[in-house]
């Protein structure tokens, strides 16, 4: 055999080997593959829909939380019939007499379970007549001898001492009244005392208009009453901002409303493949409705493994080509896969027919 057929020969040998490893690498990706081809595979969610089963039910903000979030990723044929739906929703919510009766309750109260009553206890606290009211609802229980909410005293102090920043202010009212309908958790009730408890000691209020604005946020994006329901399973602060980053997102909101505690549950899952990477599922999957957040629990977990050759891309390379080849390999997993496999096939077939051909020369 001649120099110039083992050297053919050998590198024939050399590129089969790395087809090879190039095959394995994609085929360990193939349950993130097959993940990602089910996830696309599920009927997509439909906002008109959506947002008439919560108008049916008398949820005005809710439906158009969910028809602004149809606004904001629809393609432009779905616009036309989404407009006109957002317009009879705000028509019929706009309804004198019955917003007149339920935010006058609101602004009396404190409480209520709909929108306009929501609406008249932010308003009543907005111009410190309800952080009055409720701080002298809170001091009458003590005077009793009942237990007061410190919750609500440390957030109504809050409030009186930020009326010159609407911003804080709009999330003050927000979480009062969340508090009052147990929208709360109780481990996040507690980190808002602490917090007061240490803004009284030092003087500082920064820590809790931090926590206020992002509140508040979230009220601008989602609508108030959506966002109450958003709240419900957000235990820190920090789980609060990184919510209110992510509603300000297109298809943010409605991404958090489906299914509040499965959303928030894989926020928190996916921290370690990094936020970026989870926030972007949690999207993506959110376009499928419900059935794509619980879709999340079931196989989320596949869908957040890395491409093998992303660690390989990692060694060599830093800045944003791997985050930009992260991106790459999850749109044309598939296509690489198919082309790797063949890439195989042709080296081996070649390889099978360099060895022969001498034999068949002599």
């Amino acid at each position: 055999m001649s120099r110039s057929r083992k050297f053919g020969i050998g590198l024939c040998a050399l590129r089969l080997l790395m087809a090879a490893l190039l095959s394995w690498a994609c085929l360990e990706h193939w349950p993130s593959l097959s993940a990602n081809a089910e996830l696309d595979a599920l009927a997509d969610y439909d906002p008109l829909a959506g947002a008439e089963t919560e108008r049916a039910a008398g949820h005005f903000s809710e439906a158009l939380m969910i028809i602004d979030a149809g606004l904001e990723t629809s393609d432009a044929e779905q616009r036309p019939a989404l407009l006109s739906a957002q317009t009879q929703i705000i028509a019929e919510r706009d309804a004198v007499l019955r917003r007149l009766t339920e935010a006058g309750r609101g602004a009396l109260t404190g409480q209520g379970d709909s929108t306009e009553a929501l609406t008249g206890a932010v308003v009543a606290d907005l111009l410190v007549i309800g952080d009055v009211r409720d701080l002298l609802i809170q001091g009458a229980k003590a005077v009793r001898g009942e237990d007061s909410d410190e919750v609500i005293v440390a957030l109504s102090a809050l409030g009186l001492a930020t009326t010159i920043a609407p911003g804080a202010d709009v999330g003050v009212a927000l979480m009062k009244f969340a508090r009052r309908a147990g929208a709360l958790s109780e481990t996040f009730a507690k980190t808002l005392l602490r917090l007061g408890r240490r803004a009284f000691e030092t003087g500082k209020t920064d820590e809790l208009l931090a926590v206020a604005g992002d509140v508040s946020r979230l009220s601008e994006r989602a609508r108030p009453a959506a966002a109450l329901r958003i709240l419900r399973p957000i235990d820190d602060p920090q789980m609060l901002n990184r919510v209110a980053n992510l509603a300000e997102r297109p298809g943010g909101t409605l991404a958090l409303w489906l299914n509040p505690a499965r959303s928030t549950a894989w926020l928190k899952a996916s921290s370690e493949a990094g936020d970026s990477v989870g926030e972007r599922w949690l999207l993506k999957a959110a376009r499928k409705g419900e059935a794509g957040i619980e879709f999340l629990g079931r196989r989320g977990g596949d869908l957040l493994r890395p491409h093998p050759l992303l660690g390989l891309i990692k060694a060599f390379w830093s800045g944003h080509l791997p985050a930009l080849l992260t991106n790459l390999l999850d749109e044309q997993a598939a296509l690489l896969t198919g082309a790797v496999l063949a890439w195989l096939l042709f080296e081996c077939l070649r390889l099978g027919w360099l060895l022969r051909r001498p034999a068949q020369e002599t």
